[in-house]
């Protein structure tokens, strides 16, 4: 029993180390679970109460709504299962990416039309002159 247990908790580490959004669905399962068969003890609760206080009304509506929250529960976990295996599908790291490498990111030019704007009409300036001086002539010519 333990050897089994133990190969039990040492599978679904493995797994998880392969799978790990099996974890959010592992985690739903056994709230499900918990869920369930806290249900299924209030229910019989509340039927040995019926037998011992003779109060047998409402036995057929506890079964009616104990098989009714059962089965909602489950229909949540199936939609919660599905919803998260959409979610995790793998490709979340790719997903509203545009697949580049760093060698393309670092060519692209940067694009800013404002800026391109105003740097090509403070260097117009320059490119109409025929000579462009240097620092040191602009120094010289005021002494």
């Amino acid at each position: 029993m333990l050897k089994k247990g133990l190969f039990g908790i040492i599978a679904t580490k493995i797994l998880f180390l392969f799978k790990p959004e099996l974890r959010i669905v592992f985690r739903n399962i056994i709230i499900c679970t918990i869920f369930v068969a806290l249900t299924l003890y209030v229910h019989s609760e509340y039927i040995n109460w019926s037998q011992v206080s003779g109060n047998s009304q409402n036995i057929a509506l506890s079964f009616i709504l104990k098989n009714i929250i059962i089965i909602l529960s489950l229909i949540l976990l199936f939609f919660s299962i599905k919803r998260s295996k959409n979610k995790n599908d793998g490709f979340d790291k790719f997903r509203n990416k545009k697949l580049k490498s760093e060698a393309e990111k670092k060519l692209q030019p940067q694009e800013n039309s404002a800026k391109s704007i105003i740097d090509d009409a403070y260097f117009d300036k320059f490119r109409k002159k025929k000579k462009l001086r240097s620092t040191q002539e602009i120094k010289l010519e005021k002494k």
